[in-house]
């Protein structure tokens, strides 16, 4: 897991380097750098009033944008759910057969770096 200088994006890689999750948390403004920073396009990415929002553009990493670090239990359920997404993204992409064991250790291993970062 790679941090950057902004102190609130990670990068959670999954299989392996080639594919990765970042996660970042903060306001609107450092979310929507962060998303251009990986290539997604930020015109209508609208934070307002959000808990959590996966984004997903063809060639980029998913990124999950929260506006806090997930501490309360339905922080961490926002997370788990917006990892499902992630992790749904990644193996679209890669075409892979989503065996349940797979995607769930998939997901566990998003959440579980992410709260390792606390």
């Amino acid at each position: 897991m790679k941090k950057s200088d902004l102190n609130q994006e990670l990068k959670i890689p999954v299989f392996n380097d080639e594919y990765s999750v970042i996660f970042c948390w903060g306001e609107e403004k450092k979310i929507k750098k962060v998303l251009r920073s990986w290539g997604h396009k930020t015109k209508d990415v609208n934070l307002l009033d959000f808990r959590g929002q996966t984004f997903y553009t063809k060639d980029c990493h998913p990124v999950i944008a929260m506006p806090k670090f997930p501490v309360t239990p339905e922080q961490i359920g926002t997370l788990a759910h917006e990892a499902t997404h992630a992790i749904n993204n990644i193996f679209d992409k890669i075409g892979a057969f989503k065996d349940d064991e797979l995607f769930a250790h998939s997901i566990g291993a998003v959440v579980r770096q992410v709260l390792k970062h606390k």
